[in-house]
């Protein structure tokens, strides 16, 4: 799994902007330590653009959650820090950051062509993928062309220069930021993405399909498992086809052992998306209905590249 405090770390070694954060240990998280901290991050005494701060762990979120946005209140910065303390090992890192006052928040994902996906405010309803307010960009060839005729939430000044920024970056990775209301980018995470080039546009297929969008490549056949509360996410099985509404970051805890996983809501640039390309897993975003559309044990074909799901057989005897 990345390590967001690497790809901090990376952030900085290319120049970006940043909100300004900390790392300790989970192990030296004590009181007078995160106060500490807060001292010297200038909390609550909060100036310009920023708004509070996050609590993350440095991994992947496998081991614990993330706080509420925009704490300010000194005890409950400790409050949340001694949470994760207890929820994580003593190897993981807390990140203590500023959250910055957001007219907008996104994610950009480089390949041969880069997707720029972005919400109004703040991103976890993008990264979680449950809203389908999305405004989605391609730049290529160094043009910009606009995906969502329904949302735009970035001026051509913004385009001008997230453009700049976008040929900086390296191929073949992925950033989450966010755009101030003074008119700022600020980027939090970075993560290399590896190439992976698939073979199967021959494929025949022999039933109906379902269209959404292809968020990682590669193609499997599996059985459906309909998970609707997240709640359920470990009854699922091993070489299973995962639908579900909406994927946050619980999608982590079974993600090695499922074949394809497929979603109602969300982008390409939505957890369950970016999990399944860390994994190399098929995913499918993005697909109206699916959870009424799919049943349980239905034998289906996830085309990742093409977004395309087949149904090959019903499951009824």
């Amino acid at each position: 799994m990345f390590d967001k405090l690497q790809g901090l770390e990376k952030i900085k070694q290319m120049g970006l902007p940043y909100p300004p954060y900390a790392a300790i240990k989970s192990e030296e998280v004590t009181p007078s330590r995160i106060k500490e901290i807060i001292k010297e991050l200038g909390i609550p005494n909060l100036e310009g653009e920023r708004l509070g701060i996050v609590i993350r762990t440095s991994g992947a979120g496998r081991l614990g959650g993330r706080s509420d946005l925009h704490l300010t209140n000194v005890e409950d910065i400790i409050d949340w820090a001694t949470k994760l303390k207890s929820k994580n090992g003593a190897h993981v890192k807390l990140i203590i950051q500023h959250v910055i006052d957001a007219k907008c928040s996104g994610v950009i994902l480089k390949d041969y062509k880069t997707v720029v996906e972005i919400v109004k405010g703040d991103a976890p309803s993008l990264l979680e993928g449950k809203t389908i307010d999305i405004d989605k960009w391609i730049y290529v060839d160094n043009e910009w062309k606009h995906e969502n005729t329904k949302q735009r939430f970035l001026n051509t000044k913004d385009l001008e220069v997230l453009a700049e920024y976008i040929k900086t970056m390296p191929e073949y990775s992925y950033f989450e930021w966010s755009l101030s209301k003074k008119g700022n980018f600020y980027f939090y995470e970075f993560m290399s993405r590896k190439e992976k080039k698939t073979n199967d546009e021959n494929f025949e297929h022999v039933g109906e399909q379902i269209k959404g969008f292809g968020a990682s490549p590669g193609l499997v056949i599996g059985f459906v498992n309909v998970v609707t509360n997240p709640a359920n996410i470990n009854t699922v099985k091993k070489g299973d086809v995962l639908v579900i509404p909406f994927a946050d970051r619980h999608v982590a805890h079974i993600i090695e052992k499922i074949a394809a996983v497929i979603t109602e809501r969300g982008g390409v640039t939505s957890h369950a998306a970016i999990i399944a390309r860390e994994f190399e897993v098929p995913c499918v975003v993005g697909v109206e209905n699916a959870t009424k559309k799919l049943k349980n044990g239905m034998k289906v074909t996830v085309n990742g590249s093409s977004g395309i799901v087949y149904i090959e057989d019903n499951g009824i005897a």
